[in-house]
This record gives C-alpha cells, sequence and structure tokens, in this order.
C-alpha cells in the first residue's frame, strides 16, 4: 500500500480537524475557571465503509474533544429558625456575617482606610466608593 500522507488525507480536513481540537484543548487548558490537572483528549475516528464488491470505500474522518469541565461556584448560607414565626431562614454570606455590624454602618466613624476623592468618600483598599453615591465616569478631570 502507498503512504497516506495525513497532511493531505481527505483533501487537508483531517489535518484541519485535528488542528481546530488541539487548539480548542489548549484553550481550555488556559481557562482559569477549569481544573488546571484535569486531562483532556482527543479522539480521532477514521470511519470505513466499503461497498458490496469491496472495490469503494467511503471514509469519514472526524475528531472529538474530551474538555475539562467548569469550575463551580462555592458559596456560603447562614440557616436559622425565625422563632416569632418558626420558618426557616436561609442568609447568602458574602464578607461580612448577616446581621453583624461594620465600621461602615456606625454614624460618624469614618474608617482610616477611607480618603475623599472628587466628592466622595473612596475605600483604598478595594477601590469601592463608601457612600452611595453615583460617579459619571465619562466626566473628563
Amino acid at each position: 500500500m502507498k503512504h497516506v500522507d495525513l497532511e493531505k488525507f481527505a483533501n487537508g480536513a483531517f489535518s484541519a480537524q485535528v488542528n481546530r481540537a488541539i487548539e480548542e484543548v489548549t484553550e481550555n487548558i488556559q481557562n482559569p475557571n477549569t481544573d488546571s490537572g484535569a486531562t483532556r483528549k482527543i479522539t480521532v475516528t477514521i470511519a470505513f465503509k466499503p461497498n458490496a464488491e469491496r472495490n469503494f470505500v467511503a471514509t469519514g474522518v472526524q475528531t472529538k474533544t474530551t474538555l475539562a469541565p467548569a469550575l463551580g461556584a462555592v458559596t456560603a448560607f447562614s440557616m436559622g429558625k425565625n422563632l416569632q414565626t418558626g420558618e426557616v431562614e436561609a442568609v447568602e454570606m458574602g464578607n461580612q456575617i448577616p446581621g453583624q455590624m461594620s465600621v461602615n454602618d456606625v454614624p460618624g466613624v469614618v474608617p482610616e482606610n477611607v480618603v475623599e476623592v472628587d466628592g466622595s468618600k473612596v475605600d483604598t483598599t478595594t477601590g469601592e466608593i463608601v457612600e452611595n453615591k453615583v460617579v459619571d465616569l465619562r466626566k473628563k478631570a
């Protein structure tokens, strides 16, 4: 049998499909929302379907990728029972426990990491505006 050049096989479709699959796998590897240690796979299938006389064979080429799934998101809930109604309550917790006061809740107290920029109080550690004022970022300084 004559050597089959895989670059020219199926008019170049075989090589193009494999290259597309490799690109898909490398993008999945670089995605920070996937498990870095997960194994990715490329499966190449070359199917041969001969006719009854066995003098003609229809050949199909197909690639299939197995990628790492996206990582799930994790959160936490504070749960308890409302003593007045008896109903179960669940509140998603952020960076502060529900019901707990923060320094920003105390009137007249300004945290030491807050500065004033363009008339608004800004937290220098997070860059968040402490007050509920809208800042028009389209304004030119």
